[in-house]
């Protein structure tokens, strides 16, 4: 990657891979754009994002990507602006501020609407906001829901892994306001039900972590707790509700919070991330992960 990155906002559109903010070239609120394009091999850098920051969150519909919110300082300072990016004419747009400002979102899209899953302001929250592009209309569902046996909040996440399976959310992991509170919990929102159930929960407990659905199992890259980071990989069945340990990445990794791997085909790109907890290290690491 041309510019070594972390906290920064990860999606596939039109078949390319765009890396988006974070904390670059030792500056916490970077407004860098780059793009990876399978086909050719070749990274090039688009519009940069209007607002520089980090710990943004972001969603594609159609050929429209779309950011959410992000932090000014390291890991905090939150904001509420959000942009839409036409790939066709390489255009940034301003969009309508988000109801509360918060960085770390995990965020998804499901016809044709953006699910904004927790995030953090001062505290992480239990929040469930839905964009509509057709509209530029937030509107708010029920918190999200969980617990484990010590966890009894841990439905107020940010820095979680997020991937959308058969028309349902799964937001995976992350954490209760910082690190040393890491959670387990897998938690499935059902829009045909507007409501949460749970599934096994991620056997390693941690945040900062991307996710993935490929081939018809969730991956769970990277992440951080006190004191580690994490090259584990662990995937999810959905049919058999069990995790499995599959091929770690080659450079442990965090940084990747949500959905900040972009699946091409039956190729996961993980761009980016930091080697050592904190926010004082960025890696221009590229790596690519396939089953078989």
């Amino acid at each position: 990657m041309p510019i070594p990155t972390a906290e920064m906002g990860v999606i596939e559109c039109g078949g390319k891979v765009h890396v988006v903010g974070g904390y670059a070239r030792h500056n916490v609120n970077s407004d860098y754009h780059q793009v990876f394009d399978p086909q050719s091999g070749e990274w090039t850098m688009k519009a940069p994002i209007p607002f520089p920051c980090n710990h943004l969150s972001l969603a594609v519909v159609g050929r429209r990507i779309y950011s959410f919110g992000g932090f000014i300082e390291q890991n905090r300072c939150p904001h509420s602006k959000c942009f839409v990016y036409d790939a066709d004419e390489d255009r940034w747009e301003p969009l309508p501020n988000l109801l509360r400002p918060r960085g770390a979102i995990s965020a998804i899209a499901l016809d044709g609407k953006i699910h904004l899953l927790g995030g953090r302001d001062v505290r992480s929250l239990d929040w469930h906001e839905v964009f509509d592009p057709a509209t530029a209309k937030y509107s708010i569902l029920e918190g999200m829901r969980g617990s484990t046996p010590t966890q009894p909040f841990a439905g107020q996440r940010c820095h979680m892994g997020v991937v959308l399976v058969d028309g349902n959310i799964h937001a995976i992991g992350g954490r209760k306001d910082s690190y040393d509170f890491n959670t387990s919990l897998h938690a499935v929102y059902s829009p045909a039900a507007d409501s949460w159930s749970f599934r096994a929960l991620l056997p390693t407990p941690r945040s900062g972590l991307s996710a993935a659905y490929v081939d018809g199992k969730i991956i769970a890259f990277g992440g951080e707790a006190p004191g580690i980071v994490f090259a584990a990989n662990e995937a999810y069945d959905p049919a058999s509700d069990t995790w499995e340990t599959v091929a770690p990445m080659p450079v442990p990794r965090h940084g990747l919070h949500g959905a900040t791997a972009a699946v091409v085909g039956s190729t996961v790109y993980v761009p980016g991330g930091a080697p050592i907890t904190g926010g004082g290290v960025q890696g221009a690491y590229h790596d690519a992960f396939t089953f078989g």
